[in-house]
């Protein structure tokens, strides 16, 4: 065939696959086989009502192409919320779903209307970074589509696929009325419209001066901690909210992709002893102002200011406060400046998770028991410090760790019984004590006190995991991921371990793809990969990801990493073992 019947073109490329195919063919062959039928005839028919044409439909997989953008969005749209209303009777488990991936981009088009290139590959790819239910996309139909398509979108960052030049900016696609075409978190119960929800972004610094970033951003962090024990508010996670950080952006376009009601933004500016803060809330639907006020203040009296704005918000959006939660939410943690700064510092340390940051922030932490010995946020932090870096695997003394741990957590919890961080490092401790009753109890007062809280809820689905009810873990975790659009990837290896600890291992994949893709050096993530390879019977596969695993981390040792793992079935903990070893790892 010459070059000449070769038609080069720009097409939009919608690629499909049902997820967990393999594993309910062995359930239900027949059933199976008749829900991918039902699903093939649902895809053609959108496929072609939206101006598209099917390529292919072989196996479990469908190829399409379409001459915009849009019309391969809605077909997707419509797709996913047919096939999702047509499995609703069946079990959870039993469900057919498809991941589609869409990308607008150049093919080859041969006579007989098969297609080739970058953009099917892409599309391709795109696919398999998308939950079951969920459609995932490049920035080119994200670009085409925004303005045009009645949709929300979340940025899941820039990507790099094997054999493509060059990174892919990512999206997660869904109906601008949260109707189904999830990721595989959103099939969690979604946030009530009714319900207020509001997302607090970083305030401004407006001082001139760089050294005060953390001032600002602990004014925020202090409002959203606070917004955080309400009844009744949903309140999005710091990682999301602080995403758009120095960013110009519409904050319509902010709750579209959070999923929230109100937005809250505001800006600060220091001069010697006094601080400015200006906040303004917005209906996010609309773009119109709620309220907007000024605060000023003593910079010694800065602690004033998150309990001022977070009493407006209460009393704007019309919230009754819970018995007992009023006290609770205007005691301030910390009452000095000096306090207050070094504990800002010693939290950036913390979230840079490495072990030398994690010895920095304990140091840090300690300054803030000896500046204010009374206050529980350093104490609780202190001991979340020695915890995690006995789940990390960096403590050389565990034991000692565990025992400072709760010494420290315990300590916290005298001076506020109703600390989420220090129930939490005491969770953490009892896990690898073995008291897995107590960790799961400080797992859920943890909750209790922060109930729309994205961190307490995958604090319990972490516990869930590890004590082995994995369905809880699953449902915990998405409702993380829920409250927290723009979530860390620790959330979705969460739900990839319960779902390959459960008997899930093709669906644990499909999550542990996008963790790695971010985060390759993600070891849990990449131990929990390699065990779910190894039940598929993919061993080559996995011994590929063992190499990676001791590329990174030479050191690595099965008997070390098992000792980070703390199952409550000794069972569990032994195949967990047996399938890294499997793998080839020493």
């Amino acid at each position: 065939m010459s070059t000449n019947q070769l038609r080069q073109r720009l097409a939009a490329i919608l690629a499909a696959d049902a997820a967990g195919y393999s594993r309910l063919m062995t359930i239900d062959e027949r059933a199976t086989l008749a829900a991918l039928d039902a699903a093939r005839d649902v895809f053609r028919r959108q496929i072609e009502s939206h101006q598209g044409r099917v390529i292919d439909m072989a196996g479990d997989s469908v190829l399409a192409l379409f001459d915009t953008a849009a019309g391969a969005a809605l077909a997707a749209l419509a797709a996913q919320q047919q096939l999702e209303a047509g499995c609703e009777q069946a079990a959870e488990d039993r469900r057919l779903r498809f991941r589609i991936g869409l990308h607008l981009g150049d093919v080859i088009e041969k006579p007989d209307g098969t297609v080739y290139g970058d953009g099917v590959n892409i599309a391709s790819r795109l696919q398999a970074l998308a939950g079951p239910g969920g459609i995932v996309v490049s920035a080119a139909v994200h670009g085409a589509v925004r303005d045009r398509v009645a949709t929300r979108f979340v940025d899941r960052g820039e990507q790099q696929f094997k054999n493509i030049a060059h990174p892919v900016r990512v999206y997660a696609l869904a109906a601008a009325d949260g109707a189904v075409t999830k990721h595989r978190a959103a099939q969690s119960p979604k946030i009530e419209a009714q319900r207020p929800s509001i997302a607090v972004l970083a305030f401004e610094n407006m001082s001139g001066d760089p050294e005060q970033e953390y001032f600002c951003d602990g004014i925020s962090e202090d409002i959203i901690t606070d917004l955080a024990k309400i009844h009744g508010l949903a309140v999005i996670g710091r990682q999301s909210a602080f995403a758009y950080k120095g960013r110009a952006t519409d904050l319509r376009q902010v709750g579209r992709e959070l999923g929230v009601r109100y937005v809250l933004e505001g800006s600060v500016r220091r001069a010697g002893d006094r601080v400015r803060v200006t906040a303004q809330l917005i209906e996010a639907e609309t773009g119109t102002h709620v309220w907007a006020n000024r605060y000023d203040h003593q910079v010694e009296d800065v602690f004033l200011v998150g309990d001022a704005v977070v009493h407006d918000i209460v009393e704007a959006l019309d919230i009754k406060l819970g018995r007992g939660e009023d006290a609770r939410i205007w005691r301030r943690a910390l009452r000095t400046v000096a306090a207050r700064e070094a504990f800002l510092r010693g939290w950036s340390a913390y979230f840079e998770s490495t072990p030398d940051a994690m010895r920095r922030a304990r140091e840090i932490f300690l300054e803030v028991t000896r500046l204010e010995p009374e206050s529980t946020i350093g104490h609780a932090y202190l001991g979340l410090t020695h915890a995690v870096e006995v789940m990390q695997g960096w403590s050389t003394a565990p034991a000692q760790s565990l025992a400072e741990a709760r010494r420290w957590a315990e300590q916290a919890i005298a001076i506020d019984p109703y600390n989420a961080a220090a129930h939490g490092a005491r969770c953490l401790v009892s896990l690898f004590e073995r008291k897995f009753d107590d960790a799961l109890a400080d797992a859920q007062r943890a909750l209790d006190s922060r109930p729309m809280c994205a961190g307490p809820r995958a604090g319990l689905a972490f516990a869930q995991l590890y004590t082995g009810d994995y369905a809880s873990a699953i449902r915990n975790a998405r409702s993380a991921i829920e409250l927290n659009p723009i979530y860390p990837g620790w959330y979705l290896y969460l739900m990839a371990a319960a779902e390959h600890f459960g008997g899930h291992a093709e669906e644990a994949l499909a999550e542990l793809d996008q963790v790695l893709a971010s985060n390759p050096r993600q070891i849990f993530a990449r131990g929990i990969r390699i065990a779910a390879l190894v039940a598929l019977g993919r061993l080559d596969e996995a011994k590929s990801e063992a190499a990676i695993v001791l590329r990174d981390r030479p050191e690595f040792t099965v008997e070390h990493f098992a000792a980070t793992q703390p199952f409550r079935d000794a069972g569990q903990a032994v195949r967990y073992a047996a399938a890294l070893r499997a793998a080839g790892l020493p």
